[in-house]
């Protein structure tokens, strides 16, 4: 059988196919993400076209055994894949680019793991022994495929991999080393197989690579889970002291308002003795709403954060008080019935309430500094967060004061900020929460010098 372009061309559809195919299967085993099906079936056609071409050209000239040929063949299928990712499952383009690289080098992996399948000698040259070929490494393509997939999602790394990509300062070596993945691997297994004098292809060297490479990121992860852990214990002794301060707190205040009343009820005794008794109601009036200001506002305030039982949200909140209150902003929180759980991770849902209220914090700072006041009639709480938790979800509303009315239209582009240049970072943090998920909104608005955003999260979501 004699090969020209287009029959090689028409013998690599299906093996392109099988390669698409066990990269979805790679992704969902790594990330545990989900395309969207008809954009995933869409980029069939260019991820094909990208590749096949090359590769029909490189298996002509007999390229394949050239370093060169298989980086660039690496690079395509690292772009293609990206692209992909990007159109299906509508991820950021740093999280597809890295996911992408990694998909590569596992594919790549279990390409040459592929080789156990093709375990005798084949005549390419006859139609029977060509079909057994591309048979035994199709199947080796998606039984290995599936195979490190189901090791993947064994061992639980979807939820640390996606931390790890999410972390926006950490990691970033990391991140490159594993853009660089894919290249390493054909690198590090030439310099193997020159050593030893073995073919191109190696499947006990890739594996032995494909170990290594998650033991390192085990490793890493680990070690960024362990120094987490130690922070939720720093944040849960902030937390602690944030208690006990209150508590003092309302133990001073009671005292004082109990020295104040004793000397108080000495002064209206006369007049409920004369019979005043629009003065008695005067004083109780004015007793009433100095205990509510004075204690019953921070009672209120601890059973509200007593209703917030997300461990790591309580932290997070318990540390945000106590840097309000350093910068004497001052700070409301409402959660009318138990905040239990939200159909998002803790990790998520503390950044994106983390962002809320650090931008509301620094907006109604800068409004406090300018000596502006809430318009008549509206709550003078600088800061405001509400939680409401109900068989649909979990609703987070967060407003605060503004000095000038913010761009709605413009908010979610990147650098963009009222408080000058370089700013502007966190909202699009945010936006890409929020683009993660498929139960997650955001609704922001401005009112009579009040800036709110409302985050709901739940089944009752249906679009962004």
């Amino acid at each position: 059988m004699e090969y020209t372009l287009w029959n090689v061309i028409l013998l690599n559809i299906p093996l392109v196919l099988a390669e698409y195919v066990c990269c979805m299967i790679l992704t969902r085993g790594l990330t545990k993400c989900r395309p969207q099906g008809k954009a995933a079936v869409l980029m069939l056609l260019p991820y094909s076209l990208l590749l096949i071409l090359p590769s029909s050209v490189f298996y002509l000239h007999d390229l394949f055994g050239e370093v060169s040929a298989l980086l660039a063949l690496s690079l395509l299928e690292t772009a293609g894949w990206t692209v992909t990712l990007r159109a299906a499952w509508k991820k950021s383009w740093q999280w597809s680019l890295i996911t992408g690289a990694m998909v590569v080098f596992l594919y790549g992996i279990t390409d040459e793991m592929g080789g156990f399948f093709l375990t005798r000698n084949f005549d390419l040259k006859n139609p029977a022994g060509l079909a057994a070929y591309m048979g035994s490494s199709i199947l080796g393509i998606l039984f290995f495929g599936s195979l490190v997939a189901m090791l993947l999602a064994k061992c639980r790394l979807s939820e640390a991999y996606n931390g790890f990509l999410e972390q926006e300062t950490s990691f970033r070596g990391w991140k490159a080393v594993i853009i660089l993945l894919p290249y390493l691997k054909i690198l590090c297994v030439e310099a193997v197989n020159e050593r030893l004098i073995l073919n191109n292809s190696n499947p006990m060297i890739s594996l032995l690579f494909l170990l290594l490479v998650l033991g390192v990121l085990n490793y890493a992860l680990q070690s960024d889970a362990q120094k987490k852990q130690l922070g939720q214990q720093q944040v849960s002794l902030e937390q602690q002291k944030l208690y006990i301060r209150n508590l003092e707190s309302v133990q001073q205040d009671v005292r004082i308002f109990r020295h104040d009343f004793k000397n108080r009820m000495a002064g209206i005794r006369l007049r409920a003795d004369e019979g005043d008794l629009e003065a008695v109601q005067e004083f109780l009036a004015e007793v009433t709403g100095d205990f509510e200001k004075k204690v019953g506002e921070k009672i209120f305030q601890a059973s509200q954060m007593g209703n917030i039982q997300i461990m790591e949200l309580k932290g997070l909140l318990a540390v945000k008080t106590m840097e309000m209150q350093k910068r004497k902003i001052s700070f409301y929180l409402e959660a009318a019935v138990p905040v239990t759980s939200a159909d998002l991770s803790a990790a998520d849902l503390c950044r994106a309430v983390g962002i809320l209220l650090d931008n509301a914090m620094e907006a109604a700072e800068e409004f406090r500094l300018c000596g502006k006041h809430p318009e008549e009639g509206e709550d003078h709480s600088a800061v405001k967060a509400i939680f409401c938790q109900d068989a649909s979800g979990l609703s987070v509303i967060v407003s605060n004061p503004v000095r000038e009315e913010a761009d709605l239209s413009r908010i979610w582009e990147e650098g963009y900020s009222t408080r000058g240049a370089g700013r502007g970072t966190g909202l699009t943090s945010l936006r890409r929460i929020v683009e993660a998920g498929s139960n997650i909104s955001l609704r922001t608005s401005w009112d009579h010098g009040i800036f709110t955003q409302e985050l709901q999260i739940g089944t009752g979501v249906n679009g962004k």
